[in-house]
């Protein structure tokens, strides 16, 4: 099983990432290496990204300009496109301001079944006929999930209409400030499973938040309330259907891979 993690930051964080970086390439179910997504500039700040003289050292981390910041989406959104058809790896996204436990991935990894073709996380809920989102606690299938405790995602799992979907969300305030919900959306259209496993015992995250994740966390910008955005997500991304419709995933990638 082949697995290489994906990540990106933000430009007052990328000097100070180094013990995420280390506690990703650093896990007990190792990854083949670390991608990591840095623009040009920032959207949010305009601030243009220095990559630190240290980065280039780390072995098994792999830096990709990829210009336009598409905001927090841009921490996988990049690295699915990047291996659009490749059959064989699995793609693990986690958040630049977390220290992950070196078991972190192998207790996410142990609801993996080749046999069913789906996607992995830790955190996740349903989303309601409201536009609000009901998190939960167990091992289900779940419309929804939450990035920042990693997500693992299938190998080809998105389709040619991706990048499209991509561009057309970027453009929208709402959408750039809620990776998680647009990705959710896309997968349930494109016929993804999402697959929560989260024991209620479990803690909520496994690992240890770093003392930079508040400065500039996107959160505090809005005031902790995601409801009314996600709901503003749901309604924009309805709006995309005119002119764009998510293709359908292939029997055989539901049957199994």
């Amino acid at each position: 099983m082949r697995i290489v993690g994906s990540m990106t930051t933000t430009p007052p964080r990328i000097g100070q990432i180094q013990p995420a970086i280390e506690s990703v390439l650093r896990q007990l179910m190792p990854i083949d290496h670390l991608e990591l997504n840095v623009p040009d500039r920032s959207i949010r700040t305009d601030e243009p990204y220095v990559i630190p003289d240290w980065m280039p050292g780390i072995e098994r981390l792999q830096v990709f300009r990829i210009g336009q910041d598409l905001g927090p989406i841009s921490k996988i959104a990049p690295t699915l496109l990047r291996y659009r058809g490749d059959k064989q790896t699995y793609l693990w996204s986690v958040d630049d301001d977390f220290a992950y436990q070196p078991d972190h991935l192998e207790l996410l990894c142990r609801a993996h079944d080749p046999s069913r073709y789906r996607i992995l996380t830790r955190q996740g809920g349903t989303i309601k006929a409201d536009g609000t989102v009901q998190f939960l606690y167990g091992t289900a299938e779940v419309s929804m999930f939450e990035g920042f405790d990693g997500v693992l995602y299938p190998p080809d799992c998105v389709g040619d209409d991706f990048a499209a979907y991509v561009a057309a969300t970027s453009a929208n305030a709402d959408c750039r400030a809620s990776d998680d919900m647009v990705l959710s959306l896309y997968f349930r259209r494109r016929g993804v499973p999402i697959y929560l496993d989260r024991p209620k015992e479990a803690p909520r995250i496994l690992g240890v938040r770093l003392p930079y994740a508040r400065a500039d966390a996107l959160r505090l910008s809005i005031g902790g309330d995601w409801q009314p955005i996600y709901k503003r997500v749901i309604d924009y991304v309805a709006t995309l259907n005119a002119g764009f419709r998510t293709e359908t995933l292939p029997n055989r990638l539901q049957q199994g891979f």
